[in-house]
């Protein structure tokens, strides 16, 4: 773990890195935005300006789905992934081109892994000490465990050889899920909701001390981490695309080209779902290549209007968010800021009183959380993992 501040010494190597995409730290916050604070904000907003429809749609999307099938909140985990997997070619590429031995980047990749390993692990409450009823698995872990060995293969094969084994671990996955014999249940069972039949439930509880999330099963699987590695590295294709981009007339294409693979994607998923269902819980391979295309398409439109055309202010507060994601994920688990609203603004949000109430209570409660993050930015403070 590394906490970066204003009292390093700059080192030259650093001064000549190229430009830092906004875009990427803006989309990172804006992903980040939604679980934050920002689902309750858009969704009071609604209420209060009346919009009873707008509003039913959108609580709607705003929801995990329980199995089978897709809603918008289903995408805010694996765009992150899919984020991390993007700064792979511009964080990894610059250190292999500076001639770090892959021993000392096996150490590096593999330490960030297990702090996110661990971080997950405290973010579920390990630190009570209960380790037999307490929950391993986690989001972290997740993105830390599938980042780490896209990592692995980035660092040992070309872009073709990341895209063949982004492709080829897809492919094994459905064809696991689907044809492995699991013990009491046959192979395929993959319908039944949270179910104990499926290969990723029956290995959970095989291998897997502690608590799993739903009982029989955890959303954040072990085995499912052979798909999350595919979504890692749909995102160092992103990534490679955006590293040719060294010009404006470039960088067009460049967004052009991922826009196009995110329409590929999606077309591709939708016609995977129909023999291999879209699914979050089990994080299936027509799931990784359904929310890597939309991943491409918001990257796409992000890095056209930020680092492209170049409309940068709107989107400070989404960056402010995206340059410290782990400093407010944690933090949102650990700082009470509830009672830093409530504090502040309770008072004001009863005098407004009616929808406008809640409403305003939840655009306080972002700006606390934003005002934090602003202060940690003008400290130049920096949680690395």
């Amino acid at each position: 773990m590394d906490i970066k501040t204003s009292h390093e010494k700059t080192d030259p190597a650093v001064k000549a890195k190229p430009p830092r995409l906004g875009s990427l730290d803006a989309l990172r916050g804006f992903d980040m935005f939604w679980i934050i604070g920002g689902d309750r904000f858009v969704k009071t907003l609604l209420i209060a300006c009346g919009f009873q429809g707008a509003h039913a749609v959108v609580s709607g999307q705003l929801r995990h789905v329980p199995w089978h099938g897709f809603g918008a909140y289903d995408l805010i985990f694996p765009l992150f992934l899919f984020i991390s997997g993007v700064t792979m070619p511009f964080s990894l590429g610059r250190q292999i081109q500076k001639g770090i031995s892959k021993p000392k980047l096996y150490i590096t990749i593999i330490r960030r892994g297990l702090l996110l390993v661990l971080f997950g692990c405290i973010y579920n409450g390990i630190l009570s000490l209960d380790f037999a009823n307490a929950r391993y698995l986690s989001v972290l872990g997740f993105i830390g465990m599938a980042w780490m060995f896209a990592a692995f293969i980035f660092i040992n094969t070309s872009w073709k050889g990341q895209l063949s084994w982004a492709i080829g671990l897809l492919l094994g996955y459905w064809a696991a899920l689907m044809w492995i014999d699991v013990p009491g249940f046959g192979p395929g069972n993959i319908h039944e909701v949270y179910g104990p039949g499926n290969l990723i439930a029956y290995l959970d509880r095989a291998f897997v001390p502690g608590r799993l999330y739903r009982g029989c099963f955890d959303p954040q699987g072990a085995f499912s981490i052979i798909s999350g590695i595919g979504t890692a590295l749909l995102g160092v294709m992103a990534g490679h695309i955006l590293c040719r981009a060294q010009n404006n007339g470039k960088r067009m294409l460049a967004a052009g080209q991922l826009a196009t693979a995110g329409a590929c994607c999606i077309a591709i998923a939708l016609l995977w779902d129909k023999v291999f269902p879209i699914n979050k819980e089990m994080w299936t391979s027509s799931f990784t290549v359904l929310t890597a295309g939309i991943s491409f398409l918001l990257l796409s439109l992000f890095y056209l209007v930020i680092d492209v055309i170049g409309l940068r202010r709107w989107a400070f507060p989404f960056v402010l968010i995206g340059l410290n994601p782990i400093t407010i994920y944690m933090g949102a688990r650990f700082i009470n800021f509830e009672y830093t609203t409530d504090f502040f603004f309770a008072g004001l949000a009863h005098k407004i009183g009616g929808n406008w109430c809640h409403c305003s209570w939840a655009f306080c409660y972002l700006l606390i959380e934003i005002l934090f993050l602003y202060f940690l930015y003008r400290k130049k403070v920096f949680l690395r993992v």
